[in-house]
């Protein structure tokens, strides 16, 4: 590929601090102009334009729909994804160059709206396995060429995937469904495969706790360590879940939140403060506060990156056989199906409380928005189904 993403860690220049700040470089490794200002701009503030709709207006006696850019907040994960699609794109528009001696990546904004369409519906929509995919790369594309037209690069683009591609998609995808549950046993297939006392926590921070993989970034030393020390306090015998504060910029959408550790995690935990960690610290001369710390050579005794997990999580479940399809993230969905399970129902399984409430707790434990209803988002009720299919893989228990 003639296009490559490059990731610059706490890039600073005049006096700003660009964290993250994505480059998307050519052949010769050099930065294209207008792709460099749009990922600037997001590293900068965290910030598309999407287009609003306003009244009706008439222009020269014709009826013309009014419009405006207005900025939206995303998070880095988007970020990523977005540069990662656009380079994608810039990637293609050299593919035609080569091939029909067109401009290339460097006019980009020279492009039409007809190009960009026959991109997302007849050219991606047969390189890429699912809708899903597909809507991220129209999200990035848009964001990009409304940028160009804030910018006054380039006019307004009305980019949309078709309802036929999504069709023709949803027909041609054999991709084997698959439930994003990791039952017991796969867990403990997963955790034996495990090398380090790390990755077992990293596992079991997702099934146990319920973080996402760029979460792991927000379990921080100084706040843990007031944890630890209530282990060996007489006062807190009784205690069998002790809480933490993440904070909002460890988290999606910045949504701070309580999360728990059982007393057996955190001594755990404690564990590998003591001796791994330790080591890492002792051989880098470290000064790091995140819990996780990197092991490489290269970045030894610095804090793991936010897909740190993932990576690890992929390949310790192919070694452990897992279905290909898993991923991290489905640790956290375990948790949510075990805990909605154990919300409705009492030690003898029969349900005790409705399912509205016990939806409630998991909402509050995801850090998931509550609605103005008082009841739990659309994103949350999917655990009514996954309960079902949670109980079928684990024989009903």
């Amino acid at each position: 590929m003639t296009v490559c993403v490059e990731k610059q860690v706490d890039y600073q220049f005049n006096g700003h601090r660009f964290e993250p700040f994505w480059l998307i470089l050519n052949e010769r490794r050099k930065p294209p102009l207008l792709p460099l200002m749009f990922t600037t701009f997001l590293a900068r503030f965290s910030a598309v334009f999407e287009i609003r709709e306003l009244s009706d207006g008439t222009l020269h006696g014709r009826t013309s729909k009014l419009y405006e850019l207005v900025e939206r907040d995303v998070s880095d994960a988007t970020i990523r994804a977005y540069v990662y699609a656009l380079a994608q794109f810039l990637g293609y528009l050299e593919e035609c160059r080569l091939t029909h001696q067109t401009a290339g990546l460097h006019a980009s904004s020279s492009c039409s709206e007809r190009f960009v369409n026959h991109y997302l519906n007849e050219v991606l929509s047969n390189r890429l396995k699912s809708a899903q995919s597909l809507q991220t790369h129209l999200s990035a594309l848009t964001a990009y060429y409304n940028f160009l037209h804030y910018m006054e690069f380039s006019p307004r683009l009305a980019l949309r995937v078709y309802r036929r591609t999504r069709q023709a998609m949803a027909e041609r995808n054999t991709k084997q469904h698959y439930i994003q549950y990791v039952p017991r046993h796969a867990r403990l297939t997963l955790l034996n495969h495990c090398e380090t006392l790390a990755e077992k926590l990293m596992m079991r921070m997702g099934f146990e706790v319920g973080l996402r993989t760029a979460e792991l970034r927000g379990l921080r030393t100084p706040a843990l360590c007031i944890l630890f020390k209530q282990l060996d306090n007489r006062a807190y015998d009784h205690v069998e879940r002790f809480s933490y504060w993440l904070e909002g910029r460890y988290a999606k959408n910045s949504k701070s939140g309580w999360v728990y550790f059982d007393r057996e995690l955190l001594s755990d935990m404690r564990r590998y403060f003591s001796t791994e960690r330790q080591w890492a610290i002792d051989e880098s001369g470290s000064a790091d506060e995140s819990f996780f710390l990197r092991t490489d050579p290269r970045f030894l005794g610095t804090g793991i990156s936010e897909w740190h997990a993932s990576r690890r999580f992929r390949q310790r479940a192919d070694e452990a056989g897992l279905h290909p399809s898993l991923s991290f993230h489905d640790l956290r969905h375990t948790f949510a199906t075990e805990l909605f399970h154990e919300e409705l129902t009492g030690p003898d399984g029969r349900e005790t409380r409705s399912e509205s409430a016990a939806l409630i707790v998991v909402a509050q434990r995801l850090r998931h928005t509550i609605g103005r209803n008082g009841h739990a988002s659309s994103v949350t009720t999917r655990y009514i189904r996954m309960r079902l299919q949670m109980l079928e893989l684990e024989g009903g228990r």
